[in-house]
């Protein structure tokens, strides 16, 4: 009965406010309301067939129920196929749609530990986005082809749309971020190293995304001297904390009415996702941690934060001025 008592309880915090969860247990068992009360209030014991469709319903793994207080950990993770580039849509639309169903929630938030960049800056700029992609997709994939052949070869229109959704449904999510010196970096070594390879046809290509590079890095600039994103007149709070020290964990927390979920980043795309309460909370404690010990660039003077921007800016420049004497 205790696998049943934690099962209901991180059902009702993943539940709408406006729906009963009995309503909810009795449609998905096909049993009366009496009957599904008795199932929550742990009078009559859950089948596996009915635990296993409740799970199911409620996107719960049954292992995290089972192992809810045993240092064993569920983690989620949907493989990507990269042998047709349809697979690749299907995960950005699923990928969007989640995020864009986030952003609706009561209550919501996010806490993102910045390696790299965060992907939801990069959506507003599709070209700087779709090299990202592409440097993806060859190093995983061992693609034969130019940048410029990649996009070609692709519907950039129907990616769009969703980097678009990611972008607006991040703008309407309160979030704090955590970077260091060095988060610009990994965009930088990538824009280098895929020069030095030849993988442009043209000059002007490397030009477009080192400029959207820098308009990413303006309108984060932006956001954290106003504390705030915007999206059609509303705004949500950003905060920014610069952390004296590497971090060394690409960890993220998405906060929805009341269920944490922790995303691990893998290969620059794809991640693992868990809810798991004793981990989420680890994981969160040491992100407020690691706040506790930075410069809060949101709240500190305008000659910190800019420094702190201007040097990101400086780095892309010096990039631009090494490409000028490249010859194509």
């Amino acid at each position: 009965m205790e696998i049943q008592k934690t099962f209901f309880e991180i059902a009702k915090k993943k539940m709408p406010s406006n729906f009963l969860l009995a309503d909810i247990v009795g449609e998905v068992l096909g049993v009366g309301t009496d009957s599904a009360y008795r199932r929550i209030r742990g009078e009559k014991e859950l089948s596996i067939s009915e635990l296993s469709k409740l799970c199911q319903h409620f996107d719960i793994s049954m292992d995290s129920i089972v192992n809810h207080q045993s240092s064993n950990i569920s983690f989620r993770y949907s493989p990507l196929d990269l042998s047709n580039m349809e697979n690749y849509y299907v995960y950005m639309d699923n990928l969007s749609m989640l995020l864009e169903t986030n952003s609706k929630a009561k209550e919501k938030e996010m806490f993102l530990m910045a390696i790299d960049i965060p992907a939801p800056h990069f959506a507003a700029y599709l070209d700087l986005t779709l090299f990202k992609v592409y440097t993806w997709f060859h190093s995983i994939k061992n693609l034969q082809l130019t940048y410029d052949e990649f996009v070609e070869s692709i519907d950039v229109n129907q990616l769009a749309g969703y980097y678009n959704k990611m972008r607006d449904a991040y703008k309407q999510t309160p979030s704090t971020e955590i970077w260091t010196n060095n988060t610009i970096e990994p965009i930088l070594r990538l824009i280098d190293y895929y020069a030095d390879l030849n993988c442009f046809k043209k000059k002007e290509t490397l030009y477009l995304i080192c400029h959207q590079l820098l308009q990413l890095i303006e309108e984060i600039e932006r956001n954290t001297e106003n504390e705030s994103t915007e999206f059609n007149g509303k705004k949500s709070f950003f905060r920014l904390y610069l952390s004296p020290i590497d971090i060394m964990n690409d960890f993220s927390i998405s906060k929805r009415d009341g269920v944490s979920v922790v995303s691990m980043k893998l290969y620059t795309i794809n991640a693992l996702f868990t809810s798991n309460d004793y981990f989420c909370n680890e994981v969160e404690g040491w992100m407020k941690n690691t706040m506790s010990k930075s410069l809060y660039l949101s709240g500190a003077s305008a000659k910190e934060r800019f420094k702190f921007f201007q040097q990101m800016k400086n780095k892309v420049n010096n990039l631009l001025e090494k490409f000028e004497k490249l010859k194509y």
